[in-house]
């Protein structure tokens, strides 16, 4: 039965494959596993190389998990996926992004400066670098670390950019549902 995507049947739930549903949650601080994780227990592989990816880039590192999910949400809107700017409209939600930033994040892929002028350029930089790999330039290093950010977390927002970019193919390739869990944080906040 294809309850989890249009594309990929629901797969069978190994032990192995709920203890890294129990890991998921827990750095993400959700209640449930993600659809985006369920889809890729068909494949325990490359389950096992996905997960990690986004437990380190999104869940660690100096850069704060608010910012990381406000480039999320802007990358998934700048790539058209619905489920991904679903779930992490979701998350920022949950740690305290305002409905107004996030409109603007799926509007205009951005935040006004008065929302923060530092965040604003990350998100700036990592929607470019979404857009064009190549675009990067040392003017946009100066810029962040103008704005505060040193080379280890000017990595981070580089990094996190291209696991946006990554993940939304992945969600788009296998036409993951949105969960219902992301659609009633959704609908509680509107």
């Amino acid at each position: 039965m294809r309850t989890v995507s249009q594309l990929i049947d629901d797969a069978t739930v190994t032990p192995e494959i709920e203890a890294t549903f129990n890991q998921i949650k827990k750095a993400l601080n959700a209640p449930f596993t993600p659809h985006f994780f369920r889809v890729w227990a068909s494949s325990p592989e490359s389950l096992n190389g996905i997960w990690p990816v986004m437990n380190h880039i999104l869940t660690s590192g100096k850069v704060e998990r608010r910012l990381k999910e406000m480039i999320f949400v802007a990358i998934s809107a700048l790539k058209a996926c619905h489920y991904c700017e679903a779930a992490h409209h979701a998350f920022c939600l949950n740690i305290g992004v305002s409905k107004a930033q996030i409109k603007s994040l799926i509007e205009n892929k951005t935040i006004d400066e008065s929302d923060g002028a530092k965040d604003k350029a990350a998100i700036d930089f990592a929607v470019k670098l979404a857009k064009d790999s190549h675009a990067s330039s040392e003017q946009d290093f100066q810029v962040l670390k103008a704005h505060g950010f040193d080379e280890e977390e000017i990595m981070e927002i580089i990094a996190m950019s291209g696991m946006a970019v990554f993940y939304n193919h992945l969600a788009n390739a296998t036409k993951i549902n949105i969960d219902r869990g992301f659609t009633d944080i959704l609908s509680r906040h509107s």
